[in-house]
């Protein structure tokens, strides 16, 4: 597998340190409000590449962490009249909810930065000791950023540069003003712990170093998340753990690109801040989870309510096509013969592309338009009224089934049953549309009606008036069906 590495700005051969085994840390969320769209879009990223690895035959130990004790944290609590850790936990029990219906596996282990304060005051102690760290009067304890030589190289910036424009504000006792903080000394009101330095709480980078040391072998073979994150905390996050050991950190970073909404930054403050629990009121968890795959995971992606519709119908489009294929495959005469080679070469082609494009930086765009275009085949075979009932046919029904199960277990989606699911969706779209079933119904026995009849221009003016509602309506062998266009 190629792996893109921030950290060498190119894709690599994916090798983990120990041979089929993986050991990979993401930064989890900061638990102080509800997810939105860009945790989702890292959540399911991850999980991808999770799934990918299992899939591929490896041994993967994942670990993602909640930062439980935060500045944001704490004004939170302020404002809701809760203690940080009810705040926490409440925020924490919420990402699960949203998670789980977005079906992100839960991840191997799910440390706390408030569990692990030994652990980082034994981290600064260390980097005290080596002289990469100080502590100050208040009982804060920074990093020196310049007892780090490699400062810089994951966001390839200049420490230079960036100590021209950067100031010691005032109050602080910073010796530069790039130092970082490990350790906070506790302003009243705070949560604190007892530490070498009078009442403190830990730094937002330190946590992360900490915890991955604590539970998992260094170097980690991935340590990911967005890419907001490359600068500061997952440069601050190298410094101090490679000053600290004396050895790399990570061998392989991976970064996910940002969401936009209508092609702008999501802020509060433009209006246009989408949570995840926004965005399942007028749509289903899998159409999200769809959507989030359609672009490169590197790319950003531009979230509108008109790509979500057009996810939608995507999924509506494969979701049936399996339904046609199981109920196909219940037909008890076959006649014998196999299909034209070049419908079982095109099959194993899109096979081995699905696989290809997986294997190529986890490309999940060009996955999904194989997965397309294998659906396409199995349509055009359903369509051929010579080849539809042939023993070659069943073969490539049966087999399509198969790699469905391959795409459910990698990417997460297409794994409901089909007329379930195709029921689901319906419900969906006419709640959000706030179309009347009970009013269609109504007007499609009129139709009936009308062409048992033989009105047909009565039948033809109830079905512009259905369509008029914003139903297709369909003739078919079994009678006549609607849906919501």
């Amino acid at each position: 597998m190629q792996l893109y590495n921030t950290l060498t700005r190119k894709k690599e051969h994916f090798e983990p340190a120990v041979p089929g085994k993986v050991n990979m840390y993401v930064c989890g969320i900061t638990a102080y409000d509800l997810c939105h769209i860009g945790h989702a879009r890292s959540a399911v990223v991850f999980d991808v590449l999770v799934r990918y690895l299992r899939h591929t035959g490896l041994d993967v130990t994942f670990a993602r962490n909640f930062t439980d004790v935060d500045d944001k944290i704490i004004t939170r609590a302020n404002q809701e009249g809760l203690s940080s850790q009810e705040v926490a936990e409440k925020y924490i029990a919420t990402f699960y909810e949203d998670m789980d219906r977005l079906n992100v596996l839960r991840a191997d282990i799910e440390p706390r930065a408030t569990t692990h304060i030994a652990e980082m005051i034994s981290l600064c102690e260390r980097l005290i000791e080596q002289g990469k760290a100080y502590a100050t009067p208040s009982g804060d304890v920074y990093f020196r950023v310049r007892a780090f030589p490699g400062y810089g190289k994951l966001s390839g910036r200049d420490v230079d540069d960036l100590r021209s424009g950067a100031r010691v504000a005032p109050g602080e006792e910073k010796e530069d003003p790039l130092d970082f903080a490990l350790w906070k000394g506790a302003k009243p009101g705070e949560p604190y712990w007892e530490s070498p330095w009078g009442h403190g709480r830990p730094g937002w980078h330190i946590e992360c170093s900490a915890m991955s040391e604590k539970h998992l072998p260094l170097p980690l073979d991935i340590h990911g998340g967005g890419q907001d994150l490359v600068f500061p905390h997952h440069e601050n996050e190298i410094a101090q753990t490679e000053a600290a050991l004396g050895k790399d950190f990570v061998r392989y970073w991976v970064h996910n690109g940002f969401v936009q909404v209508n092609a702008e930054k999501m802020s509060k403050s433009l209006g246009n801040f989408r949570t995840i629990r926004d965005i399942l009121e007028g749509y289903l968890p899998e159409t999200l989870r769809y959507f989030l795959l359609t672009k490169h995971y590197r790319s950003p992606i531009d979230f509108t309510f008109e790509s979500m519709d057009e996810a939608e119908k995507n999924l509506k489009r494969i979701y049936e096509a399996l339904g046609l294929l199981h109920a196909e495959l219940q037909r008890e005469k076959w006649t014998s013969g196999p299909l034209p080679k070049d419908v079982t070469e095109e099959f194993e082609g899109l096979r081995q592309a699905f696989a290809d494009a997986m294997e190529d930086d986890m490309n999940t765009a060009a996955a999904l338009g194989h997965v397309f275009t294998m659906v396409r085949l199995a349509n055009r075979i359903l369509d051929n009224k010579g080849q539809r009932k042939t023993e070659g046919a069943r073969e490539l029904f049966r087999r399509v089934l198969v790699e469905a199960r391959a795409w459910t277990a990698v990417l997460g989606v297409f794994g409901r049953d089909p007329a379930e699911f195709l029921a689901e969706l319906r419900a969906c779209r006419v709640a959000r549309k706030s179309i009347d079933p009970a009013r269609v119904e109504e007007l499609m026995q009129a139709r009936i009606n009308a062409r048992a009849d033989k009105d047909f221009a009565r039948a033809d003016a109830i079905r512009d008036e259905i369509a008029a509602l914003g139903i297709e309506v369909r003739d078919t062998p079994s009678g006549a069906v609607w849906d919501v266009l």
